[in-house]
């Protein structure tokens, strides 16, 4: 174990498929831990767009970067058993069934820790394992729209809109690693292990908390928001521009060239113009005219002006845009990785900390399904013999060998 990985010696078996769970199991794997992402015979269902069976796709990579790949049939007694085997040496494992499921599998919280009383285990789950909703399947959008982020997004667009970013299965998976790193922790102090019941509600509930808070202090409004804070067009593109108050709204107008019409009796003071959304009366007559005014330079012109004026702003970038923009590209904010079935090196941004994923790593390589089965077993103690055994019978299954011939 070192500073930078000190998770190393954690050895983590991880049934969770989806975004949330494996995203926070790689975080352990980036951190030190030896984890086993154990698939089934199908692998991950997030690999089904891979151009081949059991490739990687985008999502698998950031998902499963650092892990080893098996692929069990969990179903047949002789793939309960490799499972079995499997979390008699762990130390963590984690599970994303819907509620209920994994228990009928023989891996239940009780089934598990009396294999192994010290573990630490998680169920990642929609929406809790009780209440009137647990047993319904969710995904992202799904808590999104549940939860009140839709709507709270779209209060400035025209109708309700989903963020295309997931949101919530990005911070149900901090959480998870949180929650994990934390129970973690906590064992290396008191020597026990924890059940923890994570799930994408919580996450979407601290993700809407911000709206949530305004409407209640609000009367069930959204907070007024300043005149110009906002998005706002430009000869070429679009630029987010915000003036807080009336030093800020000084510094806007100094930047704009002090144009009279913007210091007219009507729009004094700047923080009596505050509305809510859309603006009405002064305030939208402002924003009219600050945006007719940005529709004579270019965005980067703007950027600039604004930044040596010290006003918050930003270009509104696309992704690829913002992959590509030079301060990201000076930070080393991405390391552009080769992965097993991808011809493009797949960009991942570092985590937090001094830990760095060289290209060529293990930490940098997301296997593919079942690329790790037979070394797993045998390190568990299956002989060679029994092994090929379990794949002719297709307990296990690897699909390294058939995505080796597709890349031919």
């Amino acid at each position: 174990m070192t500073q930078d990985l000190p998770f190393t010696g954690v050895v983590v078996v991880d049934l969770s498929q989806g975004i949330a769970g494996p995203l926070a199991t790689m975080m352990l794997a980036q951190y030190g831990a030896t984890v086993i992402k154990v698939e089934p015979p199908g692998g991950d269902w997030l690999r089904a767009p891979a151009r081949v069976p059991g490739g990687n796709t985008g999502v698998t990579v950031s998902g499963n970067m650092g892990k080893r790949s098996i692929c069990v049939d969990l179903k047949s007694e002789r793939g309960a058993e490799i499972l079995r085997r499997l979390i008699a040496g762990a130390s963590v494992f984690v599970e994303s069934y819907r509620p209920g499921v994994i228990g009928r599998l023989g891996f239940s919280y009780e089934d598990v820790t009396t294999l192994n009383p010290e573990i630490v285990y998680a169920s990642v789950s929609g929406f809790g394992q009780s209440g009137p909703h647990a047993q319904r399947p969710a995904m992202d959008p799904v808590l999104q729209a549940y939860a009140g982020l839709m709507a709270e997004h779209g209060t400035f667009l025209d109708r309700p809109h989903r963020l295309i970013t997931i949101p919530v299965d990005l911070t149900a998976a901090l959480f998870t690693f949180s929650a994990l790193s934390v129970a973690l922790y906590g064992k290396r102090s008191h020597g026990k292990g924890a059940y923890l019941d994570l799930n994408l509600l919580q996450a979407a509930a601290w993700l809407d908390l911000h709206a949530l808070h305004e409407r209640l202090l609000h009367d069930g409004r959204l907070a007024p928001q300043p005149t110009i804070y906002g998005n706002y067009r430009t000869a070429d593109g679009e630029i987010f521009l915000a003036a807080l108050n009336e030093t800020e709204w000084a510094r806007v107008r100094a930047a704009l060239g002090d144009d009279n019409r913007l210091v007219a009796d009507r729009f004094r003071p700047y923080g009596a113009l505050r509305a809510p959304e859309p603006h009405t009366g002064a305030s939208a007559e402002l924003r009219a005219l600050v945006a007719e005014l940005l529709l004579g330079g270019t965005t980067a012109e703007w950027v600039e002006r604004f930044n040596a004026h010290r006003i918050m702003c930003a270009p509104v970038n696309d992704s690829l845009t913002f992959l590509r923009d030079p301060h990201v590209e000076q930070l080393g904010l991405f390391e552009h990785l080769t992965q097993p079935g991808l011809d493009t090196p797949v960009p991942i941004p570092g985590l937090p900390g001094p830990v760095p994923i060289p290209e060529g790593s293990p930490r940098s390589v997301s296997p593919l399904a079942g690329a790790d089965t037979a070394d797993v077993l045998a390190e568990h103690g299956f002989a060679a013999a029994e092994i090929e055994e379990l794949l002719a019978a297709g307990v296990v299954v690897s699909f390294a060998d058939s995505a080796a011939v597709a890349a031919e």
